[in-house]
């Protein structure tokens, strides 16, 4: 579990943090105050502290120099600047000391959790805390769609990063073996780009290298000529796949490139190395939200007679939807590693192993409907596998989400319900799935959400209702956020977009 210290001369602010957020859900289950610099010192001395939240302008030591202390003394510790507007010229020294974000007072609710969750995760993770650190954070934020216009461009500013161009692309860089250099292929293919394109480029957190193309004219024609150039010209087509997302017209809209990108990484066969660039275009248009949240809850099933119900009606279904056999068996393998990254993001070797049970049999059509029931069964089985492998109080809680996700639930009503310390669960939860508890939950929401905008004709606001969401709007946050799309859009397309 986590410890955090909060550093202001100012009670209000003070009481302002420890009130604003709900700490125990995110693991932190110590918090330690202090008014100036000296006195933060001292808590840090007797204490081990994972997350500094200070102010920068106070009396006896300042943020800045508490900061440069920090940054020698507890080389680890994940560090967030409050700072007044106008103060922008302290925000840009404090930049260089390795800060994750900092924050304009009055803070809001939303960007302080946003901030605290990228700190945490960070950590987590072991990023090193490097002068870079604010910048990587804010371009992850920016493909993820979890930052406001506003703080975008203000942010942006800082940094002398254009969110104004007319076109964004996100193109996502796979490894397939030694000897390439993500670096060498962003230089060779910003030369054949149109002229005056800008690239800005970060590490995900999957570890792919993630460039943002950004130009007054983008074509995905032209990003395909110019990857296909690069790894020609590198001779990377057997080391390297470039996957391009969509074009999109507003920096506002850069998450859904990027989650077009990520899903053709996710899919593509590892194994075939024959197209070492990937457009949306290029790749199967195979997608179905409704049969991943219905394998989903086939593969959570315990009764093994009732699996094997839902399995032959999962069939069935699958039979009445597709009707070519190549088709539903690209289909079904794309929902499959969709749902296996949806529910376990940090377990590898996924894609691999679903491929090469498909490639083991090539059925003849009377033989067909059986074949299918036996991935599904195979892939239950290596679902249940992943899942056995968390705690037995996640594996609960998990079941606990999926059963309750349309009532007022929270991690501490579920805490009080089954007499559990929050933050150890909070702590407990990300360590294991990758994603904190609320996280799990609003993405359980968003899923059977997107069942019922595919399958009725709800409204969306009876919608958000259904499946947990106390407001539309917050509903409509959070869908665009997870999908790229907004809910009316996300129906008018069936959610046949990658």
């Amino acid at each position: 579990m986590y410890t955090a210290l909060f550093v202001d001369d100012e009670k209000a602010v003070l009481d302002n943090l420890l009130s604003n957020i709900a700490w125990n859900d995110f693991g932190v289950s110590s918090i330690l105050t202090a008014s100036d610099g000296k006195e933060a010192l001292k808590e840090m001395e007797a204490h081990p502290v994972d997350l500094l939240i200070t102010d920068i302008r106070m009396p006896h030591m300042d943020g800045l120099e508490l900061l440069g202390i920090v940054r020698v003394r507890y080389p680890e510790t994940r560090c967030i600047v409050l700072t007044a507007y106008g103060e922008f010229e302290y925000a840009r020294q404090a930049l260089s000391l390795g800060v994750e974000n900092y924050l304009l007072k009055p803070f809001q609710q939303s960007e302080l959790e946003d901030t605290v969750e990228k700190a945490l995760d960070n950590l987590y993770l072991h990023r090193r805390n490097t002068e870079n650190l604010f910048r990587e954070n804010l371009l992850l934020r920016w493909v993820k769609g979890t930052i406001e216009s506003e703080e975008l461009a203000e942010r942006a500013g800082l940094l002398n990063i254009n969110t104004f161009q007319s076109c964004y692309c996100a193109v996502c860089l796979y490894k397939l073996g030694k000897g390439c250099s993500s670096r060498a292929f962003r230089s060779a293919f910003q030369q054949f780009l149109p002229h005056g394109s800008e690239i800005h480029a970060l590490w995900d957190d999957a570890g792919h290298y993630v460039m943002i193309v950004g130009s007054s004219a983008l074509q995905e024609s032209s990003l395909l000529e110019a990857a296909r150039k690069a790894i020609a010209d590198l001779h990377y087509q057997d080391l390297m796949v470039a996957a391009i997302g969509t074009v999109v017209l507003s920096s506002d809209d850069l998450a859904e490139s990027y989650r077009t990108a990520n899903r053709i990484l996710d899919i593509m066969d590892h194994s075939d190395h024959s197209c070492p660039v990937l457009t949306q275009s290029l790749c199967a248009n195979t997608r179905n939200d409704s049969l991943v949240r219905k394998l989903l809850d086939a593969f959570h099933i315990e009764g093994v007679e009732e699996r094997e119900t839902s399995y032959q009606k999962l069939t069935s279904w699958l039979l009445a939807q597709y009707s070519d056999q190549d088709v539903l068996l690209t289909a079904l393998s794309h929902s499959l590693i969709q749902l296996f990254r949806q529910e376990f993001p940090e377990k590898s070797g996924i894609q691999e192993q679903i491929y090469h049970r498909v490639s083991r049999f090539s059925p003849p059509a009377e033989n067909f409907e059986g074949a299918v029931r036996d991935l599904l069964e195979y892939s239950c089985l290596l679902f249940r596998y992943c899942f056995e492998q968390l705690s037995p109080v996640i594996r609960h809680a998990v079941d606990y989400i999926h059963a309750h996700y349309s009532e007022g639930l929270s991690i501490k009503e579920f805490c009080v319900k089954y007499k559990m310390n929050t933050a150890y669960l909070g702590f407990l939860f990300r360590k294991e799935t990758g994603m904190f508890f609320n996280n799990y939950l609003t993405q359980y929401r968003i899923c059977s959400a997107i069942l019922l905008l595919q399958e009725t004709d709800r409204h969306i606001g009876d919608i958000a209702a259904d499946v947990g969401f106390s407001s539309t709007s917050y509903f409509i946050s959070c869908f665009k956020k997870q999908t790229g799309l907004s809910p009316i859009k996300f129906r008018s397309t069936k959610g046949e977009t990658l």
